[in-house]
C-alpha cells in the first residue's frame, strides 16, 4: 500500500513533515498507530512496520522530528537546533500531530509507538497527554546510564559555557554514538551497534538523511530528559491504566545489554501499571525491526496490539 506525506506548522512555526499510511480498507479500522522515530534517522524508515500495520487494519502516522529528515529547510540545517529546549518542543511537535490524528479519526483509537530516543519522547508524552491515549509500545528504551549519562551532562554542561549550546561537538558524537559501537569491535561501520543484519546496517550507513551531528543542545537536553523521566516520580506519573509493551535486544547498548531496559520495566511494575508485557530478543541490537529476526518481532508486536485493541473495541 502506498503513503502519503504532508505538513504542519508548529505553535513556534516550524514546518513539521509527516507520513499517513492508510488502513487496508477491505476490513474492519482497529486503530491509529502514531510513530516516533530515534534519534539521527526518519520516519520514512519505518515503511516495512508500516505496511504490516496497514494490512492489518491500523492506520499509521509519523513525523519526521524537527531537525530531522524532511521537516529542515534544507539537508545542511540536518542537526541544528536554535530553540530552548529539544526534549520539550519534540514532544509538543508530537502532540500536534495526535490531534490532527483525532481531528481525522475522532472516534479511533490511538497506540503511540516510540523506538530509541522516541521512546524517551513518548515515556513523557504519556505523562502529559496519556490520557488521550489507548497503548504504549516502545522499542530499544533505556534507563539512566549512570556512566554515560553522568559523564556526559557533565561534559556537555562545561562546553557549552565555553561554546554555548547551538554549535555541534565531535567530543559529544565520540562518548555517545561511538561509545556504542565500542561494544562491538572490531568494527565493520561506525553502525554496528543497531543491528546483526549487516544490509540493514549499510542502508542505514548510506541514507542520505541520516544525520549524525548535533548542535550541543540537543545532547543537553535529551540527557537531561532522560535523566528526568527515569525518576520513579516520572514512572508514577504514568496512567496506571495504559497498556504497555516494552521490547529490546539484550545486545542493544541503549538499552546496557538489557540492564538499563530491565530497569525500565522494574520501575513500571514499582508504578502500579496493570497491563505491562516485556520481551527481551537474544542476540538482538539496537533496532530490533531492523534485525535478522524481525519477522518475529514484528508477530510480536501486532499479537500484542490486536489482543489490546480487541479488547478495547
Amino acid at each position: 500500500m502506498n503513503y502519503t506525506t504532508n505538513t504542519f506548522i508548529t505553535r513556534d512555526n516550524e514546518t513539521i513533515y509527516y507520513y499517513k499510511w492508510p488502513a487496508n480498507k477491505n476490513i474492519p479500522p482497529k486503530g491509529v498507530v502514531q510513530i516516533s522515530h530515534g534519534i539521527g534517522e526518519h520516519a520514512g524508515r519505518y515503511q516495512p512496520i508500516a505496511k504490516i500495520l496497514q494490512e492489518q487494519g491500523y492506520e499509521v502516522y509519523a513525523n519526521d522530528h524537527r531537525i530531522h529528515g524532511k521537516s529542515v529547510k534544507s539537508k545542511e540545517y540536518l542537526g541544528v537546533y536554535l530553540g530552548d529546549n529539544y526534549f520539550e518542543d519534540a514532544i509538543e511537535d508530537m502532540r500536534e500531530l495526535s490531534l490532527l490524528i483525532k481531528k481525522e479519526h475522532p472516534e479511533q483509537k490511538i497506540i503511540l509507538f516510540g523506538h530509541s530516543m522516541g521512546s524517551l519522547l513518548s515515556r513523557k508524552y504519556v505523562i502529559k497527554y496519556g490520557n488521550d491515549l489507548n497503548a504504549l509500545i516502545l522499542s530499544g528504551t533505556a534507563g539512566f546510564m549512570k556512566g554515560l549519562g553522568t559523564i556526559g551532562l557533565l561534559s556537555v554542561n562545561i562546553i557549552q559555557v565555553f561554546k554555548g549550546r547551538n554549535k555541534k561537538n565531535k567530543f559529544i558524537k565520540a562518548i555517545s554514538f561511538s561509545e556504542f559501537n565500542r561494544k562491538f569491535r572490531p568494527n565493520r561501520t561506525e553502525l554496528d551497534w543497531i543491528s546483526t543484519d549487516e544490509k540493514q546496517v549499510d542502508l542505514f550507513r548510506d541514507d542520505p538523511y541520516r544525520t549524525v551531528d548535533f548542535s550541543l543542545s540537543v545532547f543537553i537536553d535529551i540527557i537531561k530528559g532522560s535523566k528526568e523521566i527515569n525518576h520513579q516520580k516520572a514512572f508514577d506519573a504514568t496512567p496506571k491504566t495504559l497498556p504497555i509493551y516494552i521490547f529490546s535486544g539484550d545486545k542493544d547498548p541503549v538499552g546496557e545489554m538489557g540492564k538499563g531496559v530491565k530497569r525500565v520495566v522494574k520501575q513500571y511494575k514499582k508504578a502500579g501499571i496493570k497491563d505491562l508485557t516485556f520481551k527481551l530478543y537474544k542476540g538482538g541490537r539496537h533496532e530490533m525491526l531492523n534485525e535478522t529476526n524481525k519477522t518475529e518481532v514484528e508477530r510480536d508486536v501486532i499479537t500484542w496490539l490486536n489482543s489490546r485493541i480487541v479488547t478495547l473495541n
